[in-house]
Order: structure tokens, then sequence, then C-alpha cells
């Protein structure tokens, strides 16, 4: 397995101090080697690290860094790790009109190398910035769109992502008790696939559920299942 491939999955496991090993040994070596694209996923593997740390500067300055080195090659798809994780700090940050753009452009680079999963998951992103700018309908299409994806084409990993945003909607719409289903959706998928949340989603789903206990009590915002 690619380092990238490998990194990303220990990744969605949690296993974050293996990331940051593998990373920075791929670091080392892209570097002596002269490879741009090692240096560009390394660093990027490392942004993941400092995000899911709370270090947001940190993570923003490594994924400059991995910008700098992409656009030095010459090949804009590098481009494309960098741009994301710029877009999901500005997101976490609430700095959403540069989350907007950044995002816009990452889907743009996603459309033009032909790769429609990643494209979704960019939606999917998307989506939450439109929510928290206040236009409900555009991040209801863009949810919708993401569920539907991961159904008719059987991306399992996006499943407790789409859960997820729907559990986010039908508390938005006053629907607690279905959004606490739906959590409970969102914690079952992501047993099943021995993974957790990335860490703007997790972010998500820390707010939702205090939200919820505010409404329903902690007896009832139980996910077991």
């Amino acid at each position: 397995m690619a380092f990238a491939e490998e990194a990303f999955a220990a990744f969605r496991r949690g296993e974050t101090d293996a990331v940051e090993r593998m990373s920075r040994t791929e670091l080392a070596r892209a570097k002596a080697a002269g490879d741009a694209v090692g240096e560009v996923d390394a660093l990027c593997m490392l942004a993941r690290v400092a995000v899911r740390g709370g270090d947001l500067a940190g993570c923003r300055e490594l994924a400059v860094a991995a910008l700098e080195v992409a656009r030095r090659s010459g090949d804009s798809a590098l481009e494309r790790g960098p741009v994301h994780v710029l877009a999901a700090v500005a997101r976490m940050k609430g700095e959403l009109e540069e989350a907007r753009e950044l995002f816009a452009r990452s889907i743009a680079l996603r459309e033009e190398a032909g790769l429609a999963d990643l494209v979704v998951w960019e939606q999917l992103n998307l989506g939450y910035v439109e929510l928290e700018s206040g236009d409900v309908g555009r991040a209801r299409e863009l949810f919708e769109g993401v569920r539907r994806y991961a159904r008719e084409h059987d991306v399992g990993d996006l499943v407790p992502y789409g859960e997820l945003a729907s559990a986010v909607l039908a508390e938005r719409d006053g629907d607690a008790a279905e959004a606490v289903r739906l959590l409970a959706e969102v914690d079952r998928a992501l047993r099943e696939r021995g993974q957790v949340l990335d860490p703007d989603d997790a972010e998500v789903r820390e707010a939702l559920r205090a939200r919820l206990v505010t409404t329903l009590g902690e007896e009832g915002c139980s996910t077991e299942s």
C-alpha cells in the first residue's frame, strides 16, 4: 500500500501517533529524493495530525508549505490535498467565505482529475459551510446528494458522514428524536468500520450531541445500539 493510502487509513482508525511517525519518515525520504508527491502527501498528513491535536495554526502552516511544494512542482494536481486541508481549517475557524472559495477550488481540481468520490466528499464539506452561512436549502441539497451517492455507488466510508449530516438537519428541523436515532447510526457505522470521524466532523458531532442533551437530557440522547 502506498504511503498516502496507508497513512490515511491509519488516520481514519484514530492511530494518530503512528500517522505522525509514518509521515515524518516519508517527509525525510521525499525531501532527500526530490519527490514532490511524497513531500506534499507527508505534509498534508502532518497537517491532519496537527488539527486532530487542536493546532489549527500549525495545520494551516503545514498545508501552506505543502501548497508551495505543489506549485513549485508545476503539477496542479498536487494542489488537491493542500487546498482541501486549508478549506477544512477555514471551515473550523468559521471563516466561511474563505472556506467556500477553497472548497470550490478543491472540487474543481477533483473534477478535473475525474475523482467523482472525492468531489462528493468536498460537497459534503461545502454543505456545512452553506448551513453555517444560513442557506439551509442549499445545505440540504448537498447533504441529500451525498447520501444518495454513497448508497448508489457503495462508498462505505461516506455512510457515517452522510448520516451525521442528516442528523444535523433533523435537529435543525426540530426533530431531536430523529437526530438521536441518526447519531446512533453514525456511531454504529463507525464501529463496524473500526473508524473515528475526521476532526471537523467530530467537532460537529460533539456540538450536535451537546445541543440534544440540552433538549432531551442525557438519558434521551443515548446512542447505544
